[in-house]
């Protein structure tokens, strides 16, 4: 059952009776972390690792809260059995307004994989990064997109319709490497400038990101198609170290991400198909850092009632 919601074009958008729901996924994510120098005319780019996992994850979204679990299964598919050391954490809790929604995350990814001059693989299981982020995003067409729609399936897209997004994303990132980034015959001066030898980066940073996001709503909403893809500049305040010292240097980054749910929607569970792609390029002259993430997930959620009167359903009141 659902019902016409008060801050809303009840012709596009719909809210589900039952406004909670519960939802496990299985899936696959591959992750990429490259270390690369265009010093005197070369652009040389270093794979640290390039690894695919299987993901698995549990979410609840709950009156005015959303938060998601999702963890790698202890193995790899493209290194051998005693090279298996590649984990990713990711906690991530949001909520999500007609207008606004903000969603905070944690990963945690431990283990590396690089290649030397001779192509052949190295293990390195001390090489950690953690980003703590937060994304806010600003809904140029709330009464008619709905943007809870197009990510958590808890609303009803009734009619097909987009809207001009725009993300503001501050972080904190953290690169450790004890045992260094890139193999000793790489890592040179000639190469990297100040950053050979680098063993971290603690990185403070502001991304803004205008997008685009539509619902396309098939058979007056049962089915829908949510492709959301975003992009834009921004800049971080580098500390590193590395054989030169430690230095702190601003510098421009710039990320793109996009993502399609597509699925079915009823009034009990929901079943929904993702596949989501990040890419972020930091530059720290005259190396850079490019981190990918392309992730494919499969979710099957189940909606409730609210069980108590007391937690509000959203900031408003609404």
């Amino acid at each position: 059952m659902i019902h016409p919601p008060i801050d809303a074009d009840s012709n596009y958008i719909m809210r589900y009776a039952k406004q909670n729901d519960i939802r496990v996924l299985y899936g696959a994510e591959g992750t990429s972390l490259a270390f690369g120098s265009k010093k005197e005319g070369n652009h040389i780019n270093t794979s640290l690792y390039n690894n695919v996992n299987d993901l698995i994850g549990v979410g609840l979204t709950y009156k005015i809260l959303d938060v998601d679990l999702s963890f790698s299964l202890p193995k790899t598919r493209l290194m051998e059995e005693d090279r298996e050391n590649l984990k990713l954490f990711r906690l991530a809790t949001s909520y999500t307004g007609r207008k606004i929604a903000i969603r905070g995350y944690l990963t945690k990814s431990t283990g590396m994989v690089s290649s030397d001059e001779n192509g052949a693989f190295e293990s390195q299981p001390d090489v950690e990064m953690i980003k703590v982020a937060t994304q806010i995003t600003y809904n140029f067409n709330e009464t008619k997109y709905s943007y809870r729609a197009a990510n958590f399936q808890n609303e009803f897209q009734k009619k097909t319709a987009g809207a001009f997004l725009l993300r503001c994303e501050p972080s904190y990132r953290f690169l450790e490497a004890p045992t260094k980034l890139v193999s000793a015959s790489r890592d040179l001066v000639a190469t990297y400038g100040d950053q050979a030898g680098l063993q971290y980066i603690s990185a403070p940073g502001l991304l803004l990101m205008p997008g685009y996001g539509i619902n396309v709503a098939l058979l007056q909403g049962k089915i829908f198609i949510s492709p959301i893809i975003m992009a834009g500049p921004g800049f971080a305040v580098n500390t590193y170290r590395s054989d030169a010292g430690k230095k702190t240097i601003l510098n421009y980054e710039w990320s793109a991400t996009g993502s399609l749910n597509l699925g079915y929607n009823s009034a009990k569970m929901y079943v929904t198909a993702r596949v989501a792609y990040d890419l972020y390029y930091t530059a720290l002259n005259p190396s850079y850092l490019t981190t990918t993430d392309l992730k494919i997930t499969l979710t099957v959620g189940y909606r409730f009632s609210n069980l108590e009167n007391f937690i509000p359903t959203s900031f408003s009141g609404k």
